[in-house]
């Protein structure tokens, strides 16, 4: 979801248009972020369904809040935010990685093993509290500097990475007992 300054200038300028009234420009914004606004629902919800609900419910929020858009933040951000607190209060807020179905980066196929892999850490993540779940989203998958975090998520710097290195431990614990023997433990 990461986009350059220039994007967000564009981004700016068609926020304005959609001010004076110019509905295509709003069409156009959902178009440049409807996909990577249903790729974090579903990241943090798990769920194709609920993600896809809160991805529309996050536009049709962001379309009917635009006349108070201060524009404090890029609509980038602002986006992201209404899809943390709609994922957030989405009952059943889980976390899922890279489907099993979409190939690696290599274009490779997923083995056995890579998707029992994957479905231990979509459980060892879901388990997670859901504000470690969201900071580590952001950080990991959306590729987020702790400023820009701290930022969408409404705390500090501080507490951001505070919560990311929280998650990181949790996750570590909750993996352990899967992961077996380290090299050092098998050859003692």
């Amino acid at each position: 979801m990461r986009v350059g300054p220039e994007r967000q200038d564009d981004d700016g300028r068609l926020v304005a248009r959609c001010l004076q009234g110019d509905g295509s420009a709003f069409d156009e914004l959902v178009r440049r972020h409807r996909l990577a606004v249903y790729r974090l629902a579903y990241r943090l919800l798990g769920n194709h369904a609920e993600a896809d609900d809160v991805s529309q419910e996050a536009f049709l929020r962001a379309y009917r809040g635009l006349p108070g858009f201060r524009g404090d933040a890029t609509f980038r951000t602002w986006i992201i935010r209404i899809v943390l607190n709609l994922a957030q209060s989405t009952r059943h807020a889980r976390f899922a990685t890279v489907s099993i179905e979409e190939a690696d980066v290599q274009g490779g196929r997923p083995t056995a093993s890579d998707a029992v892999l994957r479905r231990e850490v979509r459980r060892a993540v879901s388990g997670l509290p859901p504000r470690q779940r969201q900071v580590l989203v952001l950080k990991v998958y959306e590729g987020m500097k702790f400023i820009e975090i701290a930022r969408t998520a409404g705390m500090s710097i501080g507490t951001a990475k505070a919560t990311f290195f929280q998650a990181v431990r949790n996750l570590r614990a909750r993996l352990a007992p899967q992961a077996g023997p380290r090299k050092e433990e098998a050859s003692s």
